[in-house]
């Protein structure tokens, strides 16, 4: 492993040592990555990962690992602490194909209005595994959102650190339509290399100008799988 996490390191400019980490067990995420910031109240984006935790040993060791300085969060969310970063791109390892899903989520002022794959209702409960009545092609269900008329994709994703795996499971959610057209091909890998896979997380900036001549930029998650590790060497927390 140390040669590949050698390679990992030198395109992201990390440290030669990862600091040492607390021991974190169970299967709740320990913290989750986030695609925008915070300020003056209102969502921003930012140029590096924001990372939320409720474990400050869990912040500070991803302060040494990733830069930035634990703080409390200020956004309102279930994490009390936030670490903003200095990294844009981090090494991952996925563990099996579950480690990604995509679920199609419409919310409205009610709150949760429409939950499916696609296909099928997987909420509410009573609908479950009824036709949806979305359209099958993700261009089409994308038109459908972007006119109010149907749901958003909600991509997750779970992954270990690959410098500090012991530390736990981390997520990232996201909205992307080009990570949920992604999702199947992704999938598929992981479930073909049916061990956990290193591969990279990077906050991706886009830019473009519109016909009219406007100038758009953002960002998005981006997740390039590489090689396959084996799972002795890894040394995984239990």
């Amino acid at each position: 492993m140390a040669h590949l996490l050698q390679s990992c390191r030198s395109d992201l400019d990390l440290p030669e040592e990862a600091p040492s980490a607390p021991r974190v067990s169970g299967g709740r995420p320990v913290g989750r990555f986030n695609v925008v910031g915070e300020q003056g109240g209102r969502p921003v984006a930012v140029s590096a990962w924001r990372v939320t935790t409720e474990d400050r040993a869990v912040a500070e060791a991803l302060g040494g690992l990733l830069g930035g300085v634990p703080r409390l969060s200020k956004n309102g969310d279930e994490h009390a602490l936030e670490v903003q970063t200095r990294c844009d791109r981090v090494c991952i390892l996925l563990e099996d194909s579950g480690a990604v899903s995509l679920r199609m989520v419409l919310r409205g002022a009610g709150g949760t209005l429409h939950v499916c794959d696609g296909k099928r209702y997987l909420e509410p409960s009573g609908a479950r595994g009824s036709l949806c009545g979305c359209p099958a092609g993700l261009a089409d269900r994308k038109a459908a959102a972007q006119a109010g008329r149907g749901p958003m994709p909600e991509v997750l994703i779970s992954f270990r650190l690959a410098d500090l795996p012991e530390l736990g499971v981390f997520c990232l959610v996201s909205s992307s339509w080009k990570l949920a057209a992604e999702v199947p091909e992704l999938a598929a890998v992981l479930d073909v290399a049916a061990t956990p896979t290193l591969g990279v997380l990077r906050y991706e900036l886009v830019e473009f100008t519109t016909r009219s001549g406007i100038a758009v930029s953002f960002r998005r998650p981006v997740i390039e799988v590489g090689r396959v590790l084996s799972q002795e060497s890894l040394q995984l927390a239990a």
